[in-house]
């Protein structure tokens, strides 16, 4: 529960009306909302208890201003709160998180004492909130208000287990549905939900989550979902016509794990897949580790001379991850190692 002093706000059962200091009054959709009132001269109003946002993030100063300031124009209108789990970062983003938490009520930010792996942040910032759903986004992306506001909406249609979102409109082939097939999910999006941002869980589905079993796989955002619908019946809406987008700075590079690459959407990527329980079926497995490196254009042509010219592709990388080729990449074999020997100049 916070208090402002900006506005005077008053909540109907599935609308929020603001009052400004004018007398304007303007009507948002705003499921979830319980209630706001006067207590002592201060506007007390509650969060929304339907939807939170998680962010993990580390050493990304230059892009956490950026992301709170654009994130801001969309949580505000519904009283969603932002929780943040900054993994002990060491260039100044605390300082400005700070700032953002000072200013803003509905932002809450938890700082490791010291840095923890990657997956073990996703899953300490996915336990924070007490929402009935959580929305994973990553730092370096923004959602327009039409996106929370149908989310939200998607939110009051039914109990679903997860609700799933488009990203940089990557999606182009999949029609909105509700999944209740899992090997159809996989097969169907499993590539596209490794994006941070595209997955809103529910409570029920993050209490019985494995996290343990997905830590160190690069994809625990992943697994935990596939792992919770492995043994239950379930409903999945996917939403593709809206979309998370990425956040551009001007002047500023995003980075990650593009150094690894091979390392990650080779041998990880077709290990983890593999890794999923036997209920889903092998076609669907192939399918998917297949479809990431083709649809997000990960492993073009294009893409794999970049590679080539960066020397992450050469010939000790093709070598080492040559048998998960077959699987990953859609070109043959021998060409990767005729790329890997090529003079990286020529590209």
């Amino acid at each position: 529960m916070f208090y402002l002093n900006y506005r005077l706000i008053y909540m109907g059962d599935s609308k929020l009306q603001d009052l400004n200091v004018c007398g304007e009054m303007t009507v948002l959709d705003s499921p979830g909302v319980r209630h706001g009132y006067l207590n002592q001269g201060m506007i007390v109003v509650d969060s929304n208890k339907k939807l939170s946002i998680a962010v993990p993030t580390y050493n990304r100063a230059e892009f956490v201003d950026s992301f709170m300031s654009a994130l801001r124009l969309c949580f505000e209108p519904h009283c969603v709160d932002v929780y943040i789990s900054d993994n002990a970062s060491s260039d100044g983003s605390k300082e400005i998180l700070d700032r953002h938490a000072k200013e803003n009520p509905h932002v809450r930010y938890h700082r490791n004492e010291s840095t923890i792996g990657p997956d073990e942040n996703f899953e300490r910032v996915l336990g924070y909130p007490d929402t009935e759903y959580v929305w994973l986004v990553g730092d370096t992306y923004k959602i327009a208000e039409p996106v929370i506001r149908a989310v939200m909406a998607s939110l009051e249609e039914d109990d679903y287990d997860a609700v799933l979102v488009n990203v940089e409109e990557r999606v182009e082939d999949v029609p909105e549905q509700v999944y209740t097939d899992r090997s159809k999910l996989l097969a169907d999006l499993g590539w596209h939900i490794t994006c941070i941002g595209s997955m809103v869980y529910s409570k029920k589905l993050l209490q019985h989550a494995d996290f343990q079993r997905y830590r160190d796989t690069n994809f625990l955002q992943t697994g935990i979902l596939f792992e919770y619908i492995a043994d239950r019946p379930f409903r999945i809406k996917w939403i593709p016509q809206h979309s998370v987008m990425g956040l551009k700075v001007p002047g500023v590079q995003k980075t990650s794990w593009q150094d690894q690459t091979l390392e990650i959407w080779t041998k990880r990527w077709a290990n983890f897949i593999f890794s999923l329980p036997a209920v889903y079926d092998l076609d669907s497995k192939l399918k998917c580790i297949m479809d990431h490196g083709v649809k997000s254009r990960l492993f073009s042509f294009s893409a794999l001379k970049r590679l080539r010219r960066k020397n992450i592709l050469n010939s000790e990388s093709c070598r080492r991850y040559s048998k998960y080729f077959p699987f990953t990449v859609q070109f043959p074999s021998i060409l990767l190692r005729i790329l890997s020997i090529l003079p990286k100049s020529m590209f």
